[in-house]
């Protein structure tokens, strides 16, 4: 598995029960003036089964990796001081056609930088990374697509102050932004690769409503560690459409007249974990809610089932 940089890009997701794993090879590197680096070539595992008819007859397949779906890069990071650093990212994604298995031949160049302040007590701190990421990508997974350029982005800003005291409780304002497609010749959605989804916006699975792809939205955030034992921490995002045109996040609505508007409506969310045994056990509660807005209502194909409402309870085992 692999979890770099801030994993909005590359990452084991440990909400969900199907991680991300990667197979090839990782160099780790480190400098006494502070500098550090990891470069990675890995092909990254395809979870198996994956058509809709054998998940839902649960069936069973040996997940795979082969060189039609290739990944490397890296980031390089150096000490700005004692508590803040710069980061500079790169990677390449490169997809193609297997026999059974068409795609939309992603070829993807990501380039990202990263300046971060850690949280401590009575103190402010902050992280801000941006994302441009470039290539070509196929209009469809038919064979006979035509070819687009890709120009996407994203980019990520958030400020925090940590109190004192036996709460260890710290108060954050963010915003993130991450394009959409829009009308013209190029291809504008933001690909977040193998990024993880907990870390900005909900857990991963079934809850699949928000994700880094075309959207805006500033939140709030509170977070505490009142024990070694205990964590938790509660957010509320606003969300609006950054492309009226394209799909909100993750949800495939879509009003490609961009008639419906951009408000896509308020994200609350929260979670709360325990560790049952210290390092070894551990139990969490997930409970996030959407309140839909104008385009979640009235976009032409948005379902009729009121707000959403999502919990779950799970346990992780480390071994």
């Amino acid at each position: 598995m692999l979890n770099l940089g801030a994993r909005r890009l590359v990452a084991a997701d440990d909400y969900r029960n199907t991680t991300n794993g990667y197979t090839g090879a990782r160099v780790d590197l480190a400098t006494a003036q502070g500098g550090s680096a990891t470069l990675i070539y890995v092909l990254p595992q395809q979870r198996r089964p994956d058509d809709e008819a054998s998940v839902l007859d649960n069936d069973f397949a040996l997940d795979r990796e082969g060189f039609d779906l290739q990944l490397w890069g890296g980031y390089g990071a150096q000490r700005l001081s004692k508590s803040s650093f710069a980061e500079i990212g790169y990677f390449r994604l490169r997809e193609r056609d297997r026999p059974g298995r068409p795609t939309r031949d992603r070829d993807l160049h990501s380039i990202s930088l990263r300046l971060m302040r850690d949280p401590a007590p009575r103190r402010f701190d902050y992280e801000v990374e941006g994302i441009w990421q470039m290539g070509r990508i196929s209009a469809s997974t038919a064979a006979t697509a035509r070819t687009l350029a890709v120009a996407a982005w994203f980019a990520h800003a958030d400020a925090g102050y940590s109190f004192p005291g036996p709460l260890k409780a710290r108060l954050s304002a963010e915003f993130d932004y991450v394009s959409g497609d829009r009308p013209g010749g190029a291809y504008n959605r933001f690909d977040t690769l193998f990024g993880m989804r907990r870390g900005d916006f909900t857990p991963a699975g079934i809850f699949a409503q928000t994700h880094r792809a075309n959207i805006m939205t500033p939140g709030l955030r509170v977070e505490m560690a009142p024990g070694k034992r205990l964590d938790l921490f509660a957010n509320w995002h606003p969300m609006w459409l950054a492309s009226r045109t394209d799909a909100f996040s993750t949800t495939g609505v879509r009003d490609a007249t961009g008639r419906s508007g951009r408000f896509a409506g308020h994200l609350l969310d929260g979670r709360l974990r325990w560790w049952a045994l210290p390092q070894k056990l551990r139990a969490e509660v997930n409970a996030s809610l959407i309140l839909k807005g104008h385009f979640l209502h009235e976009a032409p194909n948005a379902p009729d089932t009121g707000d959403t409402r999502y919990i779950s309870l799970a346990m992780t085992a480390n071994f």
